[in-house]
């Protein structure tokens, strides 16, 4: 392994998505299973258009083979009181404590959580 200016292991196989990936990761752990289940497998999600379960692994085909970025943010962000995400959203934000940017720390984390979806795509 190899060491950094900030004192961290870093692996030489280490790139950002992978490092994203796995942050975002831990962030759908805490955050998404509860409704969406580990691995994005479908959980207790159910799709308004089809009444159906949602899985996530299955996400990127379902929208056309690439992953929708500014729908997935703006879905997670959607502060409307009918949204599904509006506390996960809030609670997002609010983790992100005292930080002056919590907004945009908080997108962060809906990143690196996309980032994770994008991971575990079947094929």
């Amino acid at each position: 392994m190899l060491a950094i200016g900030w004192g961290g292991p870093v692996s030489a196989a280490d790139t950002i998505d992978d490092v994203l990936s796995n942050a975002g990761k831990a962030w759908y752990e805490k955050y998404c299973t509860p409704c969406h289940a580990p691995g994005g497998a479908p959980g207790t999600a159910v799709a308004h258009a089809t009444n159906k379960p949602v899985d996530l692994r299955t996400y990127v085909k379902a929208h056309g083979g690439k992953f929708p970025a500014a729908d997935w943010l703006a879905v997670i962000a959607d502060t409307r009181p009918a949204s599904v995400h509006t506390t996960v959203w809030e609670t997002i934000q609010r983790d992100q404590g005292g930080m002056a940017q919590k907004e945009a720390a908080a997108r962060g984390v809906v990143g690196s959580i996309a980032r994770y979806v994008n991971s575990i795509q079947t094929k």
